[in-house]
């Protein structure tokens, strides 16, 4: 049976907490955290930004999918870690998930309008998926460490250290995926992963 997705807030074991606008606006410069890519404007408009802290690290056990129901920011004002993947897929909103500490996983793939702001590093056993939107984010401040690096989409703004290997893409990502999988279907792959199934071939 397919894992379903849930929001960060109902994530077992996530403790996210409302914090006051004022404060979290005074606390969280996106701005500076996105290196000057995207700020709350971009995201909400006119709109109340609604903010959401967890405390500490965040342990996270098996496979992990993502799809949030609200706009909102949501912080982990520690690591991140999860025992297996990792999938984002948010449609048509934005949720900025903004790691103050490193985030530790099996894999990573951000889908459609993900966005995801690393203070730390970024430490992945396999390997990090990006296949989104304009939108899209994936801003690492400290290392990382990744097996390889598929990018199916060339758009969003995906600012990673020089420690990451060049991207799988185009004609290359094709002859080495999967004979399963179509780089086409955004979907799929993040179903593959989720299953624990090979991105690559051998």
């Amino acid at each position: 049976m397919a894992l379903e997705p849930q929001p960060y807030t109902a994530l077992p074991g996530a403790r996210f907490q409302p914090l006051a606008r004022e404060l979290g606006l005074a606390r969280y410069n996106l701005l500076a955290v996105s290196d000057d890519s995207v700020n709350y404007e971009d995201l909400f408009g006119s709109r109340e930004v609604d903010f959401r802290v967890h405390q500490g690290t965040l342990t996270l056990s098996g496979p992990t999918y993502v799809q949030n129901e609200d706009p909102m920011v949501c912080v982990v004002e520690g690591d991140l870690v999860v025992d297996g993947p990792l999938v984002i897929r948010d449609l048509d909103l934005y949720v900025p998930l903004w790691i103050k500490g490193s985030l530790i996983a099996r894999d990573l793939v951000l889908s459609l309008d993900a966005q995801v702001f690393i203070e730390g590093d970024l430490k992945l056993t396999g390997n990090l998926v990006t296949d989104g939107t304009d939108a899209t984010h994936l801003v690492v401040h400290g290392e990382a460490q990744v097996g390889a690096w598929l990018r199916p989409s060339h758009r969003g703004a995906i600012y990673l250290p020089a420690s990451v290997p060049d991207p799988l893409e185009g004609d290359a990502l094709s002859a080495r995926l999967a004979p399963t999988l179509d780089p086409r279907r955004g979907l799929a792959l993040c179903e593959h992963v989720l299953a624990g199934q090979p991105l690559l071939r051998d």
